[in-house]
């Protein structure tokens, strides 16, 4: 399947397990095709930055809970300075810049990160320790990671995302300062910031089922 507008090329199969390599020595889409790399500069295989409303993936993303509220992935770049340790679940990251095609798990990284500034949330990361296979720990994960092409989740329905402690239905979740850290407010409390992700179930274990809200694309 060729990448474009329509289709996303997920050569893993799975957007929560995909990584593909940036390659620093494609530079141009005529060097692309010269050397039969990938379809696009730097080995990338989609539009980077460019939205795509997700595949039936049967039993992940395709499931009765979120039937209604498909996800829409995000193409990007995931690139920190601080690369801090890969989650268990699907957690928070922030633009690095207006480019709005790279992300970093970091919020002081953001754009803007200034102190109070809450609303640099690009999506959740789908990798995560859980489901990449490998048993990878956290430290290695991020080390496959950092610089490279993965998925992100924009809008839609999320099973069993990172959430702060004593999360309840209905809170609203907004990124905080941190590494892929997120702040609640309680339902019926104005949130201190735009309202980025609604739980759809108390935290249990660490994470709850989640609808993300940040999409402008669809």
């Amino acid at each position: 399947m060729s990448a474009g507008l329509d289709f996303a090329v997920i050569n893993s199969g799975n957007p929560y397990t995909n990584i593909d390599p940036y390659i620093a020595s494609a530079s141009s889409t005529q060097q692309v095709i010269q050397s039969n790399q990938p379809p696009y500069p730097n080995g990338a295989y989609n539009l980077l930055g460019q939205a795509y409303l997700s595949p039936v993936i049967p039993g992940l993303l395709s499931t009765v809970n979120g039937q209604g509220a498909p996800l829409v992935l995000r193409y990007v770049r995931y690139n920190s300075t601080t690369n801090a340790n890969c989650l268990a679940y699907p957690a928070p990251v922030a633009w690095t810049d207006e480019t709005f095609t790279t992300v970093t798990g970091t919020f002081s990284e953001g754009n803007p990160a200034a102190t109070g500034n809450l609303n640099s949330f690009a999506g959740l990361l789908l990798v995560n320790t859980t489901i990449y296979p490998g048993s990878l720990t956290g430290a290695q994960l991020a080390t496959a990671l950092n610089g490279n092409y993965v998925w992100i989740a924009t809008s839609g329905f999320v099973k069993g995302a990172y959430v702060p402690g004593s999360t309840a239905i209905g809170d609203s979740l907004t990124m905080s300062s941190g590494n892929f850290t997120l702040t609640r407010t309680a339902s019926g409390t104005a949130p201190i910031s735009k309202r980025i992700l609604q739980a759809l179930t108390a935290i249990s274990s660490g994470n709850a089922d989640v609808l993300v809200d940040t999409d402008w694309t669809y």
